[in-house]
Protein backbone atom coordinates (compact mmCIF):
# COMPACT_ATOMS: atom_id res chain seq x y z
CA UNK A 1 0.00 0.00 0.00
CA UNK A 2 1.56 3.25 -1.19
CA UNK A 3 1.38 6.09 1.47
CA UNK A 4 -0.61 8.36 -0.11
CA UNK A 5 -3.25 5.50 -0.34
CA UNK A 6 -2.60 4.53 3.32
CA UNK A 7 -2.85 7.88 4.12
CA UNK A 8 -6.55 8.42 2.72
CA UNK A 9 -7.90 5.23 4.58
CA UNK A 10 -6.81 6.84 7.64
CA UNK A 11 -8.89 9.89 6.60
CA UNK A 12 -11.97 7.45 5.58
CA UNK A 13 -11.28 5.56 9.32
CA UNK A 14 -11.45 9.48 11.03
CA UNK A 15 -14.30 10.39 9.11
CA UNK A 16 -16.19 7.22 9.88
CA UNK A 17 -15.43 8.04 13.96
CA UNK A 18 -16.42 11.28 13.58
CA UNK A 19 -19.93 10.74 12.23
CA UNK A 20 -21.70 10.73 15.75
CA UNK A 21 -19.95 14.15 15.63
CA UNK A 22 -20.65 15.70 12.84
CA UNK A 23 -24.36 16.86 14.13
CA UNK A 24 -21.88 19.38 16.20
CA UNK A 25 -19.95 20.33 12.79
CA UNK A 26 -20.87 22.34 9.78
CA UNK A 27 -22.04 20.78 7.18
CA UNK A 28 -19.09 21.09 4.08
CA UNK A 29 -21.04 21.63 0.66
CA UNK A 30 -19.00 21.77 -2.31
CA UNK A 31 -20.10 22.67 -6.26
CA UNK A 32 -18.31 21.87 -9.20
CA UNK A 33 -18.39 21.29 -12.41
CA UNK A 34 -17.67 23.03 -16.12
CA UNK A 35 -17.43 26.58 -16.42
CA UNK A 36 -20.68 28.05 -17.14
CA UNK A 37 -22.71 24.94 -16.08
CA UNK A 38 -24.88 26.89 -13.15
CA UNK A 39 -22.86 26.38 -9.91
CA UNK A 40 -23.82 29.46 -9.46
CA UNK A 41 -27.56 29.07 -9.45
CA UNK A 42 -27.37 26.17 -7.01
CA UNK A 43 -25.51 27.76 -4.70
CA UNK A 44 -27.90 31.36 -4.52
CA UNK A 45 -30.61 28.62 -4.06
CA UNK A 46 -29.04 27.05 -1.47
CA UNK A 47 -28.60 30.35 0.22
CA UNK A 48 -32.18 31.41 -0.69
CA UNK A 49 -33.59 28.21 1.58
CA UNK A 50 -30.75 28.76 4.06
CA UNK A 51 -32.69 32.22 4.61
CA UNK A 52 -36.12 30.94 4.04
CA UNK A 53 -35.03 28.99 7.56
CA UNK A 54 -33.72 31.93 9.31
CA UNK A 55 -30.37 31.43 9.04
CA UNK A 56 -27.80 33.99 8.97
CA UNK A 57 -25.39 34.13 6.29
CA UNK A 58 -22.39 35.50 5.76
CA UNK A 59 -20.79 36.24 2.10
CA UNK A 60 -17.14 35.87 2.39
CA UNK A 61 -16.70 37.32 -1.62
CA UNK A 62 -17.90 40.84 -0.10
CA UNK A 63 -15.47 40.56 2.41
CA UNK A 64 -12.57 40.23 0.03
CA UNK A 65 -13.54 42.72 -2.42
CA UNK A 66 -14.06 45.64 0.58
CA UNK A 67 -11.47 44.92 2.66
CA UNK A 68 -8.84 42.52 1.06
CA UNK A 69 -8.34 39.94 3.43
CA UNK A 70 -9.76 37.43 5.63
CA UNK A 71 -12.70 37.71 8.05
CA UNK A 72 -11.78 37.26 11.49
CA UNK A 73 -13.12 33.45 12.19
CA UNK A 74 -13.69 34.21 16.04
CA UNK A 75 -15.88 37.23 15.17
CA UNK A 76 -18.54 35.38 12.77
CA UNK A 77 -18.40 32.70 15.41
CA UNK A 78 -19.58 35.22 18.24
CA UNK A 79 -21.84 36.91 15.47
CA UNK A 80 -23.63 33.72 15.28
CA UNK A 81 -23.39 32.78 11.21
CA UNK A 82 -25.13 29.94 10.14
CA UNK A 83 -23.87 29.81 6.76
CA UNK A 84 -20.59 31.07 5.17
CA UNK A 85 -19.92 31.42 1.21
CA UNK A 86 -16.48 30.59 -0.32
CA UNK A 87 -15.11 29.63 -3.56
CA UNK A 88 -11.72 28.80 -5.20
CA UNK A 89 -9.17 30.43 -6.01
CA UNK A 90 -9.62 32.79 -3.35
CA UNK A 91 -9.76 36.67 -4.18
CA UNK A 92 -7.07 37.51 -1.82
CA UNK A 93 -3.57 37.00 -1.39
CA UNK A 94 -2.14 33.69 -3.48
CA UNK A 95 -5.54 33.41 -5.11
CA UNK A 96 -5.66 37.05 -6.15
CA UNK A 97 -2.50 36.54 -7.94
CA UNK A 98 -3.76 33.15 -9.20
CA UNK A 99 -6.91 34.70 -10.90
CA UNK A 100 -4.97 37.91 -12.16
CA UNK A 101 -1.72 36.16 -13.22
CA UNK A 102 -1.60 31.92 -13.34
CA UNK A 103 -4.76 31.29 -14.98
CA UNK A 104 -5.73 34.70 -16.64
CA UNK A 105 -5.97 35.34 -20.36
CA UNK A 106 -3.42 38.03 -20.59
CA UNK A 107 -1.04 36.15 -17.75
CA UNK A 108 1.79 34.35 -18.60
CA UNK A 109 2.01 31.04 -19.31
CA UNK A 110 2.66 27.94 -16.40
CA UNK A 111 2.57 24.86 -16.31
CA UNK A 112 -0.06 22.32 -14.69
CA UNK A 113 2.04 21.82 -12.13
CA UNK A 114 2.90 25.12 -10.72
CA UNK A 115 -0.44 26.33 -11.66
CA UNK A 116 -2.01 23.13 -9.27
CA UNK A 117 0.85 23.61 -6.48
CA UNK A 118 -0.65 27.67 -5.98
CA UNK A 119 -3.95 26.26 -6.23
CA UNK A 120 -3.36 23.77 -3.15
CA UNK A 121 -1.50 26.74 -1.61
CA UNK A 122 -4.52 29.17 -1.70
CA UNK A 123 -6.38 26.21 -0.58
CA UNK A 124 -4.73 25.45 2.48
CA UNK A 125 -4.59 29.05 3.83
CA UNK A 126 -8.40 29.40 3.48
CA UNK A 127 -9.13 26.22 5.32
CA UNK A 128 -6.70 27.48 8.14
CA UNK A 129 -8.09 30.87 7.94
CA UNK A 130 -11.51 30.13 8.06
CA UNK A 131 -13.13 26.66 6.54
CA UNK A 132 -12.07 24.39 9.66
CA UNK A 133 -12.42 27.28 12.43
CA UNK A 134 -16.21 27.26 10.85
CA UNK A 135 -17.18 24.20 10.78
CA UNK A 136 -15.75 23.25 14.22
CA UNK A 137 -18.15 26.05 15.45
CA UNK A 138 -20.82 24.26 13.24
CA UNK A 139 -21.02 26.70 11.11
CA UNK A 140 -22.08 25.46 6.83
CA UNK A 141 -19.66 25.79 4.27
CA UNK A 142 -21.32 26.51 0.82
CA UNK A 143 -17.75 26.42 -1.51
CA UNK A 144 -17.56 26.63 -5.91
CA UNK A 145 -15.08 24.93 -6.69
CA UNK A 146 -11.80 23.28 -4.33
CA UNK A 147 -9.35 20.25 -5.22
CA UNK A 148 -11.84 18.72 -7.10
CA UNK A 149 -11.44 21.10 -9.70
CA UNK A 150 -7.91 20.98 -9.91
CA UNK A 151 -8.18 16.82 -10.41
CA UNK A 152 -10.01 17.53 -13.69
CA UNK A 153 -8.79 21.23 -15.05
CA UNK A 154 -4.79 20.89 -14.42
CA UNK A 155 -4.99 16.77 -14.96
CA UNK A 156 -6.16 17.57 -18.22
CA UNK A 157 -3.83 20.89 -18.94
CA UNK A 158 -0.84 18.45 -17.90
CA UNK A 159 -1.93 16.11 -20.77
CA UNK A 160 -2.57 19.04 -23.06
CA UNK A 161 1.69 19.93 -22.45
CA UNK A 162 2.59 16.41 -22.82
CA UNK A 163 3.67 16.37 -19.46
CA UNK A 164 0.83 14.19 -17.69
CA UNK A 165 0.47 15.14 -14.12
CA UNK A 166 -1.37 12.29 -13.14
CA UNK A 167 -4.68 12.94 -10.20
CA UNK A 168 -2.28 10.90 -7.43
CA UNK A 169 0.32 13.44 -7.93
CA UNK A 170 -2.21 16.07 -7.09
CA UNK A 171 -3.25 14.82 -4.27
CA UNK A 172 0.41 14.52 -2.99
CA UNK A 173 0.60 18.50 -3.22
CA UNK A 174 1.36 19.06 0.38
CA UNK A 175 -1.61 21.68 0.29
CA UNK A 176 -4.36 19.16 -1.26
CA UNK A 177 -2.73 16.58 1.14
CA UNK A 178 -4.05 18.27 4.03
CA UNK A 179 -7.03 19.94 2.65
CA UNK A 180 -8.14 16.06 1.90
CA UNK A 181 -7.91 15.52 5.98
CA UNK A 182 -10.98 17.34 6.30
CA UNK A 183 -13.41 16.24 3.37
CA UNK A 184 -16.88 17.39 2.15
CA UNK A 185 -19.29 16.65 3.52
CA UNK A 186 -21.41 16.89 -0.10
CA UNK A 187 -19.44 17.50 -3.61
CA UNK A 188 -22.42 18.68 -5.98
CA UNK A 189 -22.25 18.71 -9.49
CA UNK A 190 -24.14 19.91 -11.91
CA UNK A 191 -24.06 18.73 -15.39
CA UNK A 192 -25.12 19.42 -19.38
CA UNK A 193 -24.53 17.63 -22.27
CA UNK A 194 -24.04 20.45 -24.08
CA UNK A 195 -20.88 22.02 -22.90
CA UNK A 196 -21.32 25.02 -26.08
CA UNK A 197 -24.08 25.90 -23.93
CA UNK A 198 -22.44 26.24 -20.89
CA UNK A 199 -19.78 28.45 -22.59
CA UNK A 200 -22.54 30.25 -24.16
CA UNK A 201 -23.89 30.44 -20.57
CA UNK A 202 -20.59 31.75 -19.30
CA UNK A 203 -20.36 34.00 -21.61
CA UNK A 204 -23.56 36.06 -20.84
CA UNK A 205 -23.00 36.10 -17.45
CA UNK A 206 -22.07 39.41 -15.79
CA UNK A 207 -19.51 38.09 -13.88
CA UNK A 208 -16.23 37.75 -15.89
CA UNK A 209 -13.60 35.39 -14.94
CA UNK A 210 -10.95 36.29 -17.86
CA UNK A 211 -9.68 32.70 -17.58
CA UNK A 212 -7.57 30.70 -19.86
CA UNK A 213 -9.64 27.22 -19.66
CA UNK A 214 -12.98 29.09 -20.49
CA UNK A 215 -13.08 27.88 -24.53
CA UNK A 216 -15.02 24.82 -26.03
CA UNK A 217 -11.94 23.19 -26.66
CA UNK A 218 -10.50 22.34 -23.17
CA UNK A 219 -14.35 22.20 -21.96
CA UNK A 220 -15.05 19.16 -24.05
CA UNK A 221 -12.07 17.64 -23.48
CA UNK A 222 -12.93 17.77 -19.26
CA UNK A 223 -16.80 17.54 -19.58
CA UNK A 224 -16.68 13.87 -18.75
CA UNK A 225 -14.04 13.67 -16.56
CA UNK A 226 -16.12 14.70 -13.48
CA UNK A 227 -17.82 11.69 -13.68
CA UNK A 228 -14.69 9.37 -14.18
CA UNK A 229 -14.68 6.78 -11.76
CA UNK A 230 -11.18 7.39 -11.12
CA UNK A 231 -12.42 11.45 -10.14
CA UNK A 232 -15.14 10.44 -7.96
CA UNK A 233 -13.14 7.54 -5.92
CA UNK A 234 -10.87 10.25 -4.58
CA UNK A 235 -13.82 11.63 -2.36
CA UNK A 236 -15.45 7.91 -1.43
CA UNK A 237 -12.33 6.72 -0.11
CA UNK A 238 -13.12 9.82 2.32
CA UNK A 239 -17.16 9.14 2.51
CA UNK A 240 -18.21 12.73 0.42
CA UNK A 241 -21.63 12.15 -1.06
CA UNK A 242 -21.21 12.83 -4.71
CA UNK A 243 -24.36 14.28 -6.16
CA UNK A 244 -24.65 14.91 -9.83
CA UNK A 245 -27.78 17.40 -10.93
CA UNK A 246 -29.18 18.32 -14.29
CA UNK A 247 -28.16 21.38 -15.48
CA UNK A 248 -28.79 20.88 -18.97
CA UNK A 249 -32.85 21.85 -18.84
CA UNK A 250 -34.33 25.02 -17.62
CA UNK A 251 -33.32 27.36 -15.09
CA UNK A 252 -36.72 26.72 -13.09
CA UNK A 253 -35.82 22.99 -13.16
CA UNK A 254 -32.42 23.79 -11.89
CA UNK A 255 -33.41 25.41 -8.91
CA UNK A 256 -36.13 22.49 -7.79
CA UNK A 257 -33.14 20.36 -7.80
CA UNK A 258 -31.66 22.57 -5.58
CA UNK A 259 -34.61 22.91 -3.52
CA UNK A 260 -34.57 19.42 -2.85
CA UNK A 261 -31.11 18.84 -2.46
CA UNK A 262 -31.31 21.48 0.20
CA UNK A 263 -34.18 19.93 2.19
CA UNK A 264 -32.39 16.54 2.31
CA UNK A 265 -29.34 17.31 2.75
CA UNK A 266 -28.99 20.80 4.64
CA UNK A 267 -32.20 22.28 5.96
Amino acid sequence: MTKLKSEFMVSRQKNKLDKKMRKTKGKFVVVDGLDGVGKGVFIDTFVEEAKKDGKKVFDVHQYWEQFGLYPHSQILIEQKVDVILTSEPTFVGIGKILREEFISNEGDIYSAQAIAETYALDRRILYENLLIPMLEAGIDVYQSRSFSSSLVYQHQSSIDEGNPFSIKEIMEIPGNRFCYQHPFDHLVIPTIADAQEALRRAESREKDDNCRFENLEFQLKIKDRFEDQNFKSVFEEVGTEITYLDAGQTLEYSKQQARDFYAKNLK
